[in-house]
């Protein structure tokens, strides 16, 4: 693919330090995107009742730091590994599962976050319950991407 042979793509993976680079980055936003989202939906699930939903609005910011973080490294690494990437089920199965979580996080974001109720909707309650599932199985979906898609 031509992907695979821009420059970039061919330091990434033949240089010491570039893929170990990205997929640090890859990791950090990760890290702060799911991690932070897994509090929100928690937090809607009932737990910490006594931390008000509107607070948790404070974290969003870092939440879509994460995400481009996420999305530019993820990018780098696509590119490094496109033929195999674009041809794995693995793959495909993350991108849809981060759209998801994507879709879930904005709407809690604009419906949830933003009331001061005391109780969450029954919506909101599903909806965080599928986030957490979206997310666990964009991140087994990904680890899978390693074992499950052929070389080319």
């Amino acid at each position: 693919m031509m992907l695979e042979n821009l420059e970039l793509s061919q330091w990434v993976l033949g240089s010491i330090w570039g893929y170990p680079v990205f997929l640090t980055f890859h990791s950090l936003g990760l890290g702060l995107l799911v991690g932070l989202l897994v509090v929100i939906d928690l937090r809607v699930l009932g737990v910490a009742k006594p931390l008000p939903l509107s607070e948790l609005r404070k974290m969003m910011p870092y939440v879509w730091f994460g995400f481009v973080l996420n999305a530019v490294s993820g990018v780098v690494l696509f590119m490094a590994d496109a033929r195999k990437d674009y041809y794995s089920n693995s793959f495909r199965w993350k991108i849809l599962s981060i759209v998801v979580g994507l879709v879930i996080a904005v709407y809690l974001n604009n419906k949830v976050l933003r009331e001061n109720a005391e109780e969450t909707p029954p919506l909101a309650r599903l909806l965080a319950v599928v986030s957490l599932a979206s997310w666990t199985g964009a991140i087994v979906a990904g680890r899978l991407i390693a074992y499950l898609s052929s070389p080319l």
